[in-house]
């Protein structure tokens, strides 16, 4: 199995990669198993867009087969089509140009067909031995249910708990003075220690917040219709929208966008 870790932990090595290969080949000889398709009383192994994994990693394709392999919130992701609209889930796999390859995966959820409110990226580093890096992610939390969001836990927030409640993140942007389409090192970024209040159909206050670290923030409230507003925070301009919410019976996710003020 691989598995995607920070930089700052231990890398996967392809010698495990390789072995767990093998072992399925030689799993497969022994119960008469076409090659690359498991026994029927092994466990289902999707490697993504790529029929087949080998070392070494000399393809963009090759090694986001190992991302998509890397989390089960990823198995049904697939090759960004540039001629289709309104695809709320994807990835897009190029060269570094030092032997490494770059794989982005983006889940979007929240009118799609418009190009998707909410968005959650991922932007891994693969390298020729197939060691599987997860380099930076941003976006809010993934809820239950968006293209298997949830599975697995993990992601910035995880998966969220029963509703019904508000969650969301914090986020500023722009972060680059020209922003390419697709170009995860421009994604806005999580805005920490932003001061939310939670307002009732009333008007009235009902919770005041602070984001954390990623710029995340959760409460469970009653069903009902909330306005989630934004407080200033030094540094960036002016204050972020507000943002009309209705509860019913589930966690609303909701995305704060702050201006950086970069041109």
């Amino acid at each position: 199995m691989i598995v995607a870790r920070p930089m700052n932990r231990p890398l996967v090595q392809g010698a495990l990669l390789l072995a767990t290969i093998l072992t399925i080949s030689a799993c497969d000889a022994a119960t008469g198993s076409p090659s690359g398709s498991p026994a029927a009383s092994s466990p289902a192994f999707s490697p993504g867009p790529s029929a087949t994994i080998s070392l070494p990693i000399t393809t963009p394709d090759a090694a986001a087969s190992l991302v998509i392999a890397s989390d089960p919130r990823f198995t049904a992701i697939a090759k960004q089509d540039p001629n289709m609209v309104g695809v709320c889930c994807f990835y897009q796999a190029s060269a570094r140009g030092d032997g490494s390859f770059q794989v982005a995966v983006q889940i979007g959820w929240g009118d799609c067909p418009a190009g998707c409110i909410n968005r959650h990226d991922w932007l891994y580093i693969v390298t020729a031995d197939g060691t599987v890096t997860l380099d930076r992610e941003t976006g809010p939390a993934v809820p239950p249910g968006v293209n298997g969001g949830g599975a697995g836990g993990g992601g910035a927030g995880g998966s969220l708990p029963g509703g019904p409640g508000i969650a969301g993140q914090a986020l500023a942007g722009p972060t680059c003075p020209v922003v390419k389409p697709g170009d995860p090192a421009c994604n806005d970024r999580p805005v920490a220690g932003a001061t939310i209040l939670i307002r009732d159909g009333t008007g009235a206050v009902v919770a005041q917040m602070t984001t954390d670290v990623n710029g995340q923030f959760q409460l469970a409230v009653p069903a009902g219709q909330y306005v989630v507003e934004p407080q200033p925070v030094q540094g960036l301009m002016g204050t972020a929208p507000k943002v009309d919410v209705t509860v019913g019976g589930a966690f609303e996710v909701v995305r704060i966008t702050y201006d950086t003020g970069i041109r």
